[in-house]
């Protein structure tokens, strides 16, 4: 292996996934996955793409990071096992990158700020996170969790990020107290800037403890719980 390993990044928490690559000299690269493809269909096909592209091979990657959600059952879960499985077999080290960090990373300006993500039936996923100056990483104050529109915190804001699913409770609220909604961009350059900050921190992953952020049981498991459990 190079003395200067690759970095692999994959972002795939949402219906528009990509990877991004640091290559040898420190350059970084995109490839998105294919609009009209499943995530299990494309993402081993936009890694190989890219690395086609760029000259490399598998055997050059040092480390790996994903995005691991809230966002999409299917995405997430194809993206986790992926990069596991690429870890594992290439002798990477592996990061796993809270979905909200890779949000966070395009945000400009000072906080606190929060990510509000995966939106349904008024509530949200809620994750509030600061930094000490416009160009300090931002890093979490309050770790993730479900929360109601009504109990999301936004005391100081200097800005929400929610997409167009955000509760209109909560946009209500935001308006009322002159907070800025912002709508969330899911890079994957941004989760290969926040990969390369949490390895240099030695913040990774043994890949078999690595697993996705479900803001709620996917439905099918929801749906097998109440039938198992009515009486």
């Amino acid at each position: 292996m190079s003395a200067t390993p690759v970095l692999l990044a994959i972002e795939a928490s949402q219906r528009r996934g990509g990877v991004a690559v640091r290559d040898h000299d420190g350059l970084d690269h995109v490839e998105w996955l294919g609009a009209s493809a499943r995530h299990d269909d494309d993402l081993l096909a936009a890694i190989d793409r890219l690395y086609t592209r760029l000259g490399l091979v598998p055997a050059d990657t040092g480390v790996v990071g994903v995005s691991t959600g809230p966002g999409g059952f299917t995405g997430l879960r194809v993206a986790v096992a992926t990069a596991k499985m690429l870890a594992e077999s290439l002798g990477a080290r592996l990061v796993a990158v809270p979905t909200a960090l890779v949000v966070a990373e395009r945000q400009p300006g000072t906080g606190p700020i929060t990510v509000a993500l995966a939106s349904k039936e008024g509530s949200v996923w809620e994750t509030r996170l600061d930094r000490a100056g416009n160009d300090a990483p931002w890093t979490v104050k309050q770790p993730g969790r479900l929360a109601a529109a009504a109990a999301v915190r936004i005391d100081g804001l200097t800005a929400l990020l929610g997409d167009r699913y955000l509760p209109q409770e909560l946009r209500e609220r935001c308006a009322a107290a002159g907070v800025v909604v912002v709508e969330p961009i899911f890079d994957p350059i941004a989760c290969l800037a926040v990969t390369s900050r949490l390895f240099e921190q030695g913040r990774t992953t043994d890949p078999l403890a690595i697993v996705p952020i479900y803001s709620r049981p996917p439905a099918a498991v929801a749906i097998s719980d109440r039938d198992r459990y009515r009486p």
